[in-house]
């Protein structure tokens, strides 16, 4: 299962030159920077976590050739779901026309073209991805982040502003000061101050979890007609896994969120699992099976996992009552740096009793190069050099039809047809962290 099979074809493609790059002139202005810029300026933009930008010609150029070879092997823009299975809204996938049109400038010679062939860069605001926010909550304190050091303490911090009305949210995005410093953050919220924050915690005490930050996140924007609702009286809240870098960085992270407006009728919730029963032994593999039972008729609208560095692949699944299986994503190639929310294009309606269900694969070999020490036994942990396995679903109950009218994130009335609903607190079974069984499989040096 290494993600290496898959890249002989990528190879294959990189030595050869497209079929029309002899007849066609491409340029920078004319074809590679509309592709660039509506797929890859996100990242590769100042101040972002692209190592250069690709907003402008000058900063593009060189850097021609590493472009070349990282779009021939696919291993950007980063994607690492299988298409062909599940069609996704946020596809970050070249076509293998782009892919040729870059292959091709490049083997011309890279040249800029003509100025008015340019098309208007993408504007962004305040490094926020998502553009200009509507309200921003931030945190309540600053963290030093120590120099160099690996093994932060994760950090409880509340934000502020506290919500005093309802808030109905379409979009929302976590910014850290240096992204690069942020291992992860799950943030929630919750009816009263955690001292501990965590997904856990906040559930049993009837909030929710809302989303995460993780390497290569992009911001969350809900289909029409559903938001992420915070009522008031919550307390949203972070906790955050820090990694030092070569200086001390002062970090204050913020949420920012922009305010549903029209009709909603579906809150965006979320369900998944967590499972501590990971031992990987040295120069082995490890595979696990685990699932919760959903409690409601539910519509699923994401798929996301969070593991380490052997982390390589991982399929979710709804195995409806009847024992048909519906695929939700299916990621052979998983890379811990780029943990991506995959947006279903066609969301997966599933019954009561459907089982979630999580099938991963860790490898622990040299065929894995972001395998640390492939030497060592890789047990369960909060460490980069531990192993972890926590997955999300966003979703919406099937049948809810609020017919909300909200304007500025706040409700100011209600339709005709809406139809009154309850708030559930539990939309699944409890995951295996909570000791429910499970089953899993490893391999190794005897």
């Amino acid at each position: 299962m290494s993600r290496f099979i898959q890249i002989a074809p990528a190879l294959v493609l990189g030595v050869c030159a497209p079929a029309f790059a002899a007849d066609k002139p491409v340029t920078f202005n004319k074809d590679v920077a509309p592709i660039v810029f509506a797929n890859c300026a996100g990242c590769h933009r100042p101040g972002e976590i692209g190592p250069f930008s690709l907003m402008d010609y000058e900063s593009a150029r060189p850097w021609a050739k590493s472009i070349r070879q990282a779009v021939a092997e696919r291993k950007m823009p980063p994607w690492h779901a299988d298409s062909s299975k599940t069609h996704f809204l946020n596809d970050r996938s070249l076509t293998q026309d782009q892919v040729d049109t870059i292959i091709a400038w490049v083997d011309q010679g890279a040249k800029q073209g003509a100025p008015g062939d340019l098309p208007e860069a993408p504007k962004f605001s305040d490094s926020w991805a998502m553009g200009k926010p509507d309200m921003i909550f931030e945190a309540t304190r600053e963290f030093v982040i120590p120099p160099g050091e690996q093994q932060i303490e994760y950090q409880s911090i509340h934000l502020s502003p506290a919500v005093s009305e309802d808030l109905y949210i379409s979009e929302w995005e976590i910014l850290p000061t240096e992204r690069k410093s942020v291992h992860h953050a799950n943030l929630v919220r919750a009816p009263e101050q955690l001292q501990t924050v965590g997904i856990g915690q906040a559930v049993l005490k009837g909030g929710d979890y809302i989303g995460s930050y993780l390497p290569g996140a992009r911001p969350m924007r809900y289909p029409e007609g559903t938001a992420l609702r915070i009522p008031a009286g919550s307390n949203i809240q972070i906790q955050v896994h820090y990694t030092g870098q070569d200086k001390p960085i002062t970090d204050r992270i913020r949420f920012g969120v922009k305010l549903a407006q029209g009709r909603v009728d579906k809150i965006v919730r979320t369900c998944g699992t967590d499972d501590y029963a990971i031992t990987i032994e040295p120069n082995g593999t490890f595979t696990m099976d685990t699932e919760v039972t959903l409690n409601f008729p539910l519509t699923i609208l994401s798929s996301g996992a969070h593991m380490h560095t052997r982390g390589n692949a991982y399929t979710a699944s709804a195995v409806l009552p009847d024992g048909t299986k519906k695929l939700i994503a299916d990621v052979p190639r998983y890379d811990w740096n780029w943990q991506s929310n995959y947006e279903l294009a066609e969301p997966v309606q599933v019954p009561q009793g459907t089982k979630y269900h999580i099938h991963a694969f860790w490898d622990n070999t040299p065929n894995n190069p972001e395998a640390v020490d492939p030497n060592a036994k890789v047990t369960y942990g909060p460490w980069t050099e531990n192993e972890m396995l926590t997955t999300w679903s966003h979703v919406v109950l099937t049948n809810e039809k609020l017919g909300l009218k909200v304007e500025n994130g706040r409700t100011v009335g209600k339709f005709d047809d809406a139809v009154e609903s309850v708030h559930p607190a539990i939309l699944q079974t409890l995951p295996n962290t909570f000791n429910a069984p499970r089953k899993s499989q490893t391999t190794g040096d005897e």
